[in-house]
């Protein structure tokens, strides 16, 4: 039972570990370019109404990612080398 466990008089000291991680000077060359972004779909309401509600929803979907892994991929190149990619506009 631990109710009946004997208790130190004194709690234990807490003990900071200072976590070190080295970092390569750079990462590989194909990593540092920015992202292609291409133009998207046109914005034509007449031919948006001519996609299918679940295709559209799945475009919308690849095209979140898509945005989503070039800005982490241009924040990267950014970090190494600063201002090498434009930034996004934060919306």
């Amino acid at each position: 039972m631990p109710a009946c466990a004997r208790h130190a008089d004194v709690p234990p000291a807490v003990v900071s570990t200072p976590i070190v991680v080295k970092v390569k000077a750079t990462p590989p060359a194909e990593l540092l370019h920015c992202a292609d972004r291409p133009a998207g779909l046109p914005e034509d309401p007449a031919l948006i109404a001519q996609i299918p509600t679940a295709i559209r929803a799945g475009i919308i979907r690849l095209a979140r990612a898509f945005a989503g892994n070039a800005d982490r991929g241009d924040r990267l190149v950014n970090w190494n080398a600063p201002g090498s990619c434009p930034v996004a506009n934060a919306k």
